[in-house]
């Protein structure tokens, strides 16, 4: 396993928590599925990693730290932080694994 395949290991480990911090159980565990599709050195991984973003209500429209309150929508105390991170991951993991299907 390369350096590159260790480090989004990391960043998947990373958004899992959290995603799950914020109570999001589907793409955490779509991002678990991809870690351990990885740790398996089951590459194909990253085509199933890959296919979260891209389109009406993919990962990358997630927004965090919502929540329903009656006919709208109100935001947790974090969620400026929280966003910020998740963009964060979001981009490392995505540039992870274009230049790791490169490489492949």
């Amino acid at each position: 396993m390369g350096q590159q395949t260790e480090e989004l290991i990391d960043v998947l480990e990373q958004l899992i928590e959290l995603l799950e911090s914020d109570g999001d159980m589907h793409w955490s565990r779509w991002m678990r599925k991809a870690r351990a599709m990885l740790i398996d050195s089951d590459y194909s991984g990253i085509a199933y990693l890959r296919s979260a973003y891209g389109g009406m209500g993919s990962f990358n429209d997630l927004m965090l730290g919502q929540n329903v309150a009656g006919v709208g929508y109100s935001w947790t105390p974090r969620h400026v932080e929280m966003n910020d991170k998740l963009e964060a991951l979001r981009n490392r993991a995505a540039q992870l694994a274009i230049e790791i299907k490169r490489s492949l």
